[in-house]
């Protein structure tokens, strides 16, 4: 095989991957490509291309290259939109954004790059086929890639599955890892037999067997796992819940000082007419409110605040807040947080939560005192943050007075086939969600993850330690713009949903807006991306929306959120035996085999 088709094969393999992921992009559509996942399949067989190419590599750097390459096709497709994110929000140079994107890209390809030249130094060294040791090589590479340099372990391959409901539901047992070690275990037995074809020898069909047989019974077992989770949660207590989409430009919210009674506008009267229908819980997005507030307020009642004392709501506020503390030259330095805040229908704050895992580069800058200055110059108006210290539950007692129905109700000052409420504001409704008309009595207790906080599993993991009975998400995705990131996202968090046992409300600035069940299931009526162009600030062409619903409150914990990732590490552990066998052992002789 020639070097130009070995590298050939690679970027196919990258490409082929990235078609499995939710895709949107906004020269083609404002709205995802697939958005049933019928391309999911793609990732079953996408790393076979890759795969042929490192049967031919001679030497380890010809192995690292296909692997690189082959990552860097994928990332490069999977995160474009974070060139958009730095350009026209954050306020970044164009050459900056483009070098920032491209730093990014090569970190998360070294990790496929690393796996993939592994797996081929064992198999050189000991002849092992590659289902024997590829997968444990991946799990390795996606745990190092959750963790190194703070972590940014998105697009793992196991989100490919969000919306392939049964087998999404292995995140239950092994998280988002085991899901992306069964797909790289069928590419290795699809490769297997494709290589046997193509060198004329008989097919490996005990593999392609076993394989078989095991994505068959994660598939019945996941499909059982569904039918259980769905009978708990139809007999669970039911909250009744509001998630306002402000639909507000990220041009706008970033000039949120000078916008803030606009800002207000938005969410104030679906706010309203949210408590006026009786919900239990209102949430805004991440950072909605427009005013920066002190890190420990008691009270919101006060006028100047803009928030209206509600009748029976309580309010999940998102909202930064501000303080400054003395610099080691002792010298004032501003710090804030992104918080969320939970106010009783009064308005006295009942408690608070403060992101534990900040943005790199857009919330804190790692190695302040070597990179600070220089961010500062490109990017002047950036504060940086301060971390929770802890993951901290949120909980409340909902008033016993709701007659809410929990149907989930797609609010649009828009809208023109909806019925008109007193308040005069449009309501449409879509069907399929359970209905619930009674009372809620006890305590709830809420999992409040913003935004980048829902990316990473040990984040879930420490939660449910905590025992909540409902995930919440608070998130602004108008970053990404009309872009494949906000339904990425999206699945990452149906993931979040499956691994705890949990449902999510995930209330965001400018959309993905939804309910989630905990089975991952995105109920009907999610609201969609609204205004991203910041040409159209501060007046954008989506309304702002409300989508009202009920989700189900469940206690206990899934085997995942007990364990953790002992699915990933026994798999590291694995591939580095293998790989210290590969290094102490002699070489065999080479067979072609899978």
């Amino acid at each position: 095989m020639t070097r130009p088709r070995m590298l050939l094969l690679a970027v196919a393999s990258g490409l082929a991957m990235a078609l499995a992921l939710p895709q949107c992009f906004p020269w083609l559509s404002l709205r995802p490509i697939d958005p049933a996942g019928h391309l999911e399949w793609l990732c079953w067989v996408a790393l076979v291309p890759a795969l042929l190419a490192l049967d031919r590599a001679t030497t380890w750097k010809s192995a690292l290259g296909i692997g690189l390459l082959a990552g860097l096709a994928y990332f490069y497709a999977a995160i474009w939109w974070v060139n958009h994110a730095m350009t026209a929000f954050g306020g970044v140079p164009m050459p900056v954004a483009l070098l920032g994107l491209s730093l990014l890209v090569l970190f998360m390809a070294a990790h496929w790059a690393a796996a993939l030249t592994a797996s081929w130094f064992i198999r050189w060294r000991l002849n092992w086929p590659w289902w024997t040791h590829l997968p444990a090589t991946w799990t390795a590479a996606e745990l190092s890639r959750n963790y190194l340099f703070t972590g940014f372990p998105w697009a793992n391959l196991g989100y490919l599955q969000a919306r392939h409901l049964a087998v999404a539901q292995l995140a239950a047992l092994t998280g988002v890892y085991g899901i992306a070690a069964l797909v790289v275990l069928v590419n290795c037995a699809v490769h297997a037999l494709v290589r046997a074809r193509l060198d004329g020898r008989r097919p490996p069909w005990r593999l392609a067997a076993g394989t078989a047989l095991l994505v068959a019974a994660v598939t019945a077992w996941g499909t059982a796992h569904l039918g259980a989770v769905r009978a708990r949660a139809a007999a669970a207590r039911r909250l009744s819940v509001a998630l306002v989409q402000g639909n507000v430009n990220q041009a706008v919210k970033n000039e949120r000082m000078s916008y803030g009674a606009f800002i207000l506008e938005r969410y104030l009267p679906l706010t309203l007419e949210a408590d006026r229908r009786g919900v239990d819980l209102i949430a805004w997005p991440e950072a909605a409110y427009p005013l920066l507030l002190p890190p420990d307020p008691d009270s919101l009642a006060d006028r100047r605040s803009g928030l209206p004392a509600l009748q029976h709501a309580w309010l999940l506020l998102g909202a930064g807040t501000y303080d400054e503390r003395m610099g080691r030259d002792g010298k004032p330095v501003a710090e804030g947080s992104n918080s969320v805040f939970l106010l009783r229908p009064d308005l006295e704050v009942q408690g608070r939560y403060a992101k534990h895992h900040l943005v790199p580069f857009g919330e804190y800058v790692p190695l302040q005192d070597l990179l600070g200055s220089v961010l500062r110059s490109v990017v002047p108006q950036m504060v940086p943050q301060r971390p929770g210290a802890a993951l901290r539950v949120l909980s409340f007692a909902p008033t016993a007075t709701s007659t809410a129905t929990s149907t989930a109700t797609s609010t649009s000052a828009a809208s023109t086939t909806a019925s008109t409420t007193a308040t005069g504001v449009p309501t449409a409704t879509a069907t399929g969600v359970p209905t619930s008309t009674s009372a809620l009595a006890g305590e709830v207790r809420l999992a409040p993850m913003i935004c980048f906080d829902a990316i990473f599993p040990e984040v879930n993991v420490a939660f449910a330690a905590e025992d909540p009975d409902l995930l919440v998400n608070p998130t602004n995705d108008a970053w990404y713009g009309y872009s494949s990131g906000p339904y990425q996202f999206l699945a990452m968090v149906q993931l979040r949903a499956i691994e705890a046992g949990k449902a999510v409300a995930r209330p965001a600035y400018a959309g993905v807006s939804a309910l989630i069940e905990p089975t991952g299931e995105v109920q009907p009526g999610a609201l969609p991306v609204g205004p991203v162009d910041p040409d159209l600030a501060p007046d954008p062409a989506e309304p702002p929306r409300l989508l009202v619903g009920s989700v189900p409150l469940l206690r206990g914990r899934t085997l995942y959120t007990r364990v953790g990732d002992l699915f990933a590490y026994a798999a590291s552990a694995w591939a580095a035996a293998a790989l210290a066998l590969a290094v102490r052992g002699p070489r065999k002789r080479r067979d072609s085999t899978g």
